[in-house]
């Protein structure tokens, strides 16, 4: 009995370790696609297509097709790039497939890129 509870003690810490890794990746994982608090990178990020309308600054218009995961229909509006690196090599009257989520402000590009 005495031997199950020290290797019981050991392995406590050690499962608690390994639980706790992920968050802390998934954490790393969300700062770097340019969430700017803990409360926009809990938010969930929606996936759609379209065409390229306008670049202005670090607004990005888009003609998309409809965006299912919000029931939104097609429309064309603007995203904001939170980097300016991201929207490197995106013209206007670029297909493309982009990512995005709800910031504080409007809606906020995670990703995108020219199909």
């Amino acid at each position: 009995m005495r031997a199950f509870s020290i290797a019981g003690a050991f392995a406590l810490p050690l499962a608690l370790a390994a639980c706790t890794e992920p968050a802390a990746t998934v954490q790393n994982q969300q700062g770097a696609i340019g969430a700017n608090s803990p409360a926009e990178a809990a938010r969930p990020v929606h996936a759609g297509q379209g065409n390229v309308t306008a670049i202005a600054g670090d607004q990005v218009s888009i003609a998309h097709r409809p965006i299912e995961s919000l029931g939104w229909p097609a429309m064309t509006m603007a995203f904001r790039a939170p980097a300016t690196r991201m929207i490197e090599g995106i013209a206007v009257g670029d297909a493309v497939a982009f990512q995005f989520r709800e910031s504080d402000g409007g809606y906020e590009l995670t990703s995108i890129s020219r199909r």
